[in-house]
């Protein structure tokens, strides 16, 4: 959201300031003192100027709304419109922030209204809606929450139509025309210009499952992060830098500098035997007309490389579905380097 700054901000924000959490990080499991009738806790992710929290918090007195914003110029007017509404507080914050400012469970209910659609592709992670933000959710909501999402943008829709049952959410309340049959509930200033030029708002509701199991990612830049947090946990930036990020960024240098202990030849192979389930995925200089990534089951040599053919030389991966063990072949096997197999140790699993 693009405002003019305002000259007057702070002395307005500073009127308000009852309304302000300066410290959310400081509240995890503490938001119900500041209203202990409070039948519900519920956070609106992009506030904007506050009509719609307003207007919620008008109607259901008995709520406390968590109203949360990253542009200041904004906000301020959503706090002058909430003025009487003490079911009401403001946090200016990044919603990637959320699970940093409550405990787990602590949540009933998150809005997403007419949130950024991010179009391109490779700006997909940034989406309210993408699997990296539901997974944030997921810590904060209690089993059976819920997250109500309003949009114009029916490629965002769609996209989140598919990306939160990934994630254990249940969809329900599904519409491509909310205000078909007249105007359902409180609006957002944008919803309001929208439905006054008869352009359609599409609304979801969905419940999340306490039963769900992470997929496995379908990206390879997710994967390398995933791997890189799970297997290079306690390596300073500066190691990663310089060794496994560096001359070719061969994630398997991690092994073969020593990064972190791991099994290597014969007993990384035996300890490969010993598994029943995994992923494979290559990650430098993946061979051509191959999946990236793929599911394998047993890591027998049937279903490994270079039992394909033309994939002598490359580097592979293998991972579980809970990124809690690796092994690795290299290229560069016939010089000694590789295989490589590291556990992630069952005291130091999330």
């Amino acid at each position: 959201m693009r405002m003019r700054k305002k000259k007057n901000l702070i002395p307005r924000m500073e009127r308000h300031a009852d309304r302000r959490i300066m410290d959310p990080y400081a509240m995890p499991g503490r938001w119900r003192e500041l209203m202990p009738e409070a039948r519900e806790i519920r956070v609106e992710v992009g506030c904007g100027k506050g009509l719609f929290t307003a207007e919620s918090a008008a109607a259901e007195p008995d709520v406390l709304f968590v109203a949360v914003e990253m542009v200041p110029e904004a906000v301020v007017v959503a706090m002058e419109r909430c003025a009487e509404r003490e079911n009401v507080r403001f946090v200016i914050a990044d919603a990637k922030e959320l699970p940093s400012f409550f405990a787990p469970g602590e949540v009933d209910r998150i809005y997403l209204n007419f949130s950024d659609p991010w179009p391109s592709r490779r700006h997909a992670r940034r989406r309210l809606t993408h699997g990296r933000a539901l997974r944030g959710y997921r810590e904060i909501l209690h089993p059976g929450g819920q997250i109500w999402m309003k949009t114009d943008n029916v490629p965002l829709f769609d996209f989140s139509l598919s990306e939160l049952p990934r994630y254990g959410f249940s969809l329900s309340e599904v519409t491509r025309d909310l205000h078909a049959d007249g105007v359902v509930g409180p609006m957002t200033d944008y919803e309001k210009k929208f439905h006054a030029q008869g352009v359609p708002i599409c609304r979801l509701v969905g419940t999340m499952e306490a039963d769900w199991e992470e997929p496995f990612p379908d990206e390879i830049r997710e994967v390398r992060r995933r791997w890189l947090e799970a297997f290079a946990a306690d390596v300073s930036r500066e190691d990663l830098e310089a060794r496994a990020l560096s001359d070719g960024d061969f994630l398997w240098h991690l092994f073969s500098w020593g990064l972190v202990p791991c099994l290597e030849g014969d007993a990384a192979r035996r300890a490969l035997s010993e598994k029943e389930d995994c992923y494979l995925f290559y990650h430098e200089y993946p061979p051509a007309g191959v999946p990236r990534i793929r599911h394998i089951g047993r890591p027998d040599p049937a279903s490994l490389p270079p039992d394909d053919g033309r994939l002598d030389g490359a580097d592979w991966y293998l991972v579980d579905q809970a990124f809690t063990w690796t092994y690795v072949h290299t290229h560069e096997e016939g010089a000694g380097l590789g295989p490589y197999f590291r556990a992630v140790p069952q005291e130091e699993r999330p």
